[in-house]
């Protein structure tokens, strides 16, 4: 569906928005416009298009570590106010300290980790106890560095899907909010204790409209 977002069973699983991220923008002399209505309406249309029941947000629903803002405490609520889903699972991120105090909306459960089915869900930054075999997680904002024939250079974001020398599978869902940070996943180290354990020789990247760019590996650049 061209968008950093998937479905599994009647869940919309999406990762990193990074709500108030804009005042940290604005500080560095960028104005922006607030993105709470920008990402509800999003994940408003995706669940109309792939007729969804729950949300799973895959952490870092806040942006600002440690602590507050004054934006977030306004713009997160005003968010799920937004959204029209009746269960929304959030799998706890490192940027997410505290956030039971701004969310008091029933609908929303925070977990650190959530299961459907043969998947795990969590956010990246820990270690989790599962015996699950796919597992899907965050917290990376994962993009690949391509480099054409004439030297222009172009960062995009990627799906990552690998696997560990355990033979568990892990996915590294792409940030929903396009303001966010990168890392690149064909140069720098992956982040957090469960995506440094992919094999990069059985990694695979994907653009978001389901291009097999090919093996981790053989993509690998300076």
């Amino acid at each position: 569906m061209n968008e950093p977002a998937m479905k599994i069973g009647d869940c919309l699983i999406i990762a990193d928005l990074h709500i108030g991220i804009t005042r940290d923008i604005w500080e560095r002399g960028i104005s922006l416009p607030r993105q709470a209505k920008k990402l509800a309406d999003r994940i408003n249309g995706l669940k109309k298009k792939t007729k969804t029941k729950r949300l799973v947000i895959l952490g870092d629903v806040k942006h600002k570590v440690p602590g507050i803002s004054f934006q977030e405490k306004k713009e997160i609520p005003e968010f799920f106010s937004l959204l029209k889903y009746r269960e929304i699972i959030i799998t706890k991120g490192n940027h997410d300290g505290n956030i039971e105090k701004i969310i008091k909306d029933k609908r929303v459960k925070i977990r650190k980790q959530f299961v459907v089915g043969g998947y795990v869900f969590s956010h990246g930054h820990r270690r989790i106890k599962t015996k699950n075999k796919i597992i899907v997680i965050g917290h990376n904002q994962p993009h690949i560095k391509l480099i054409d024939k004439m030297g222009a250079v172009y960062i995009e974001p990627v799906w990552l899907k690998g696997m560990t020398k355990e033979r568990v599978k892990i996915i590294i869902v792409p940030a929903f909010n396009e303001l966010c940070g990168a890392t690149i996943v064909n140069k720098d180290e992956l982040l957090g204790p469960i995506a440094k354990k992919l094999i990069k020789e059985k990694s695979r990247v994907y653009l978001l409209d389901g291009t097999d760019l090919g093996k981790l590996s053989d993509l690998m650049v300076k």
